[in-house]
């Protein structure tokens, strides 16, 4: 068995066609880039011939200067016998051949190496009187031949080049002529704006003495020899300059001594700080009699961006004739499948034939099985309508003793309170308290009222009450309320705190009917609250926009989660003697009103007990409400 032979089948084409895609587009790209790299070395090469023609061109315009002033008998008469008259002629002379020369500096050094007269004598950095016996132009030119030099002025700080001549006559070396050329110009030749080349000057010991960028300049591209090092100091060639050596990695080499090297590139503008890095080109030609060296370096970004092009554009056609080889393929699959999916269409068509007689024959014989169970569902029928009529008479049956019910359980308290304010009033009356009595019997009246109230619900079950969303005052209704419990028996356990925000607050409901709320959730929540310990009750009212809120909270052991859900249902109870009638009732006043009840248990943190929130619709006709519609408080 070849075991994991066949898996990697699938994966062989994929791999296969980005392998020849990669191959392709690093082939493309090293093609090209090679091309590049032989256009752009022709290219420098011409440059690099002729800076180096410029350069040499530009130096050996200076050449004949010292040897000019040399032969000059007033200059070797001031060299024999220096006079102050003689000196300031060989000044004057001096500043008129520097002013057609356009030299830096030309000036007359004895044997000793000490400058007897200059050109630049007027200037604070004058050459007259200072000795440059250690510089190697004045060692040269003293021993006979020719001085050349490449240095940083020791008075005027500023770096130039430096040609020197012996002054002979008789056979003997009176003194030398020097002269000094700045090659600034040179410099600023290179730093033309659009050029994208860099270029520098090494001298005889590899340190970079001329370049475009002004950070390359005073450095070299390896460590100085012991003897170079020791030559500079002694020479003072580049005074206190350190010449570090210029961060660079040579990444290629070619056959004539080009190469490829990597290069902090330079900042655009006048700041010598560098920034980044980048990939040169560098071409060398030797320069001059000093053994100098011209470098002309150039960027491989485009060489390196046509090389990409190069391989983008290879890789993106070998992509498209894949996708093409591709398409094809799959054009050819899906024609083989067409053909496979009609002969299969074809053989799926003879046998569904088959299947629909069988099913036909099936389906007769589930007919008259469907007909007998007709007939069946019909009798059922007959008795579900039988069975549905004598549920409607148990429905009101039902109907009418959850009515006789709630009358009972309504007309329980007003009874009770209308024989103890009955049994006062006849009190009173004895004792001649006609005031109090009064009042007994004014209450007794309004116990009245609430009684016909009640007993006027019989006929919510024909047609709903008129007076259901009339205003009324909270203040009020909660007043009668208390009247009512106060009268209740234990009603001395009973501490209430009320929270009132305000003016009085109007609110859309039935009179009565509010006051039956609050005492069906007052004395509830006092029998809540186990005998012998003290009941607390908090009432607290608040308008909020155009509804009110009232909260009645008590310190009992609140609601069985179980009971929450069903605390509204009609005949549903948590006491052991309750008909499960009154917040049912409650609820029912409330939503004739327009209004809401809710309620939840109080956590722990705070205090317990249950919570029930009353939410009604304010009186637009009240001051104190907010203008706008009146909202239903049970949306």
């Amino acid at each position: 068995m070849a075991f994991g032979k066949w898996p990697l089948r699938p994966a062989l084409g994929p791999l296969l066609a980005v392998g020849s895609l990669l191959a392709l587009a690093w082939a493309s790209y090293a093609w090209v880039q090679q091309r590049q790299l032989d256009e752009l070395h022709r290219t420098l090469d011409s440059r690099a011939e002729l800076y180096a023609a410029s350069i040499g061109g530009a130096l050996n315009k200076y050449e004949f200067l010292p040897l000019a002033v040399a032969q000059s008998d007033a200059v070797a008469q001031l060299l024999e016998q220096p006079t102050p008259d003689k000196v300031a002629q060989i000044n004057a002379y001096l500043i008129d051949i520097n002013r057609r020369a356009g030299a830096f500096a030309v000036y007359v050094l004895d044997d000793k190496g000490t400058t007897l007269a200059s050109s630049n004598w007027q200037d604070r950095s004058s050459y007259v009187g200072v000795n440059y016996g250690f510089r190697p132009y004045f060692k040269n030119a003293i021993a006979g031949g020719i001085g050349r030099f490449y240095g940083i002025g020791a008075s005027t700080f500023e770096a130039g080049y430096f040609i020197s001549q012996p002054v002979q006559r008789d056979g003997r070396i009176l003194g030398i002529v020097a002269a000094k050329v700045n090659l600034d110009w040179i410099e600023q030749s290179w730093r033309t704006p659009g050029a994208g080349e860099q270029i520098w000057v090494k001298d005889a010991n590899g340190v970079i003495i001329l370049a475009t960028t002004q950070a390359f300049k005073f450095k070299t591209l390896a460590p100085l020899a012991p003897e170079a090092k020791s030559d500079i100091s002694a020479q003072r060639q580049f005074l206190q300059e350190n010449l570090p050596i210029l961060p660079h990695k040579v990444r290629r080499q070619f056959a004539d001594g080009a190469s490829v090297m990597t290069l902090e590139r330079p900042q655009t503008g006048e700041s010598p700080a560098l920034s980044g890095s980048a990939d040169y080109l560098a071409v060398h030609r030797a320069l001059g009699p000093l053994a100098w060296q011209i470098t002309v370096l150039a960027e491989l970004d485009q060489v390196n961006g046509a090389a990409r092009n190069a391989a983008m554009a290879a890789a993106l056609g070998w992509a498209l004739l894949l996708l093409a080889l591709m398409y094809a393929r799959q054009r050819r699959r899906r024609i083989a499948d067409r053909l496979n999916a009609q002969q299969t269409l074809a053989r799926a068509y003879e046998q569904l034939e088959i299947k629909v007689e069988q099913r036909t024959a099936d389906l007769v014989h589930a007919n008259g099985r469907l007909q007998a169970e007709v007939a069946e569902r019909e009798r059922a029928e007959q008795t579900l309508r039988y069975a549905q009529a004598e549920l409607v008479q148990s429905g009101k049956l039902a109907a009418i003793g959850q009515m006789a019910a709630g009358v009972t359980h309504e007309l329980n308290q007003p009874l009770a309170a209308l024989q103890t304010f009955s049994d006062n009033a006849k009190v009173f009356l004895a004792r001649g308290r006609i005031d109090d009595a009064l009042d007994n019997l004014s209450t007794i009246s309004d116990l009245v009222k609430r009684l016909g109230y009640v007993t006027s619900q019989l006929k919510g079950f024909a047609r709903r009450s008129d007076d259901a969303r009339k205003p009324v005052s909270v203040r009020q209704a909660f007043a009668q309320t208390m009247l009512q419990i106060r009268t209740r028996k234990n009603s001395q356990r009973l501490t209430l705190h009320e929270s009132w925000s305000g003016d009085d607050i109007i609110v859309l409901c039935n009179a009565i009917g509010l006051e039956q709320v609050f005492t069906n959730l007052i004395t509830n929540a006092m029998d809540a609250v186990p005998e012998g310990q003290d009941v607390h009750i908090w009432f607290q009212a608040r308008r909020e926009g155009t509804l009110a809120i009232v909260h009645i909270t008590d310190n009992g052991p609140g609601i069985p989660l179980a009971s929450l859900d069903k605390i509204f249902d009609p005949f549903y109870t948590t006491k052991e003697h309750g008909l499960g009638l009154g917040l049912s009732i409650s609820a029912g006043i409330l939503r004739a009103a327009g209004s809401a009840l809710a309620v939840r248990n109080r956590s722990a943190a705070e205090g317990g007990g249950a919570q029930f929130t009353i939410t009604l619709s304010c009186d637009p006709g009240d001051k104190n409400t907010e203008t706008g519609d009146i909202p239903d408080a049970r949306e």
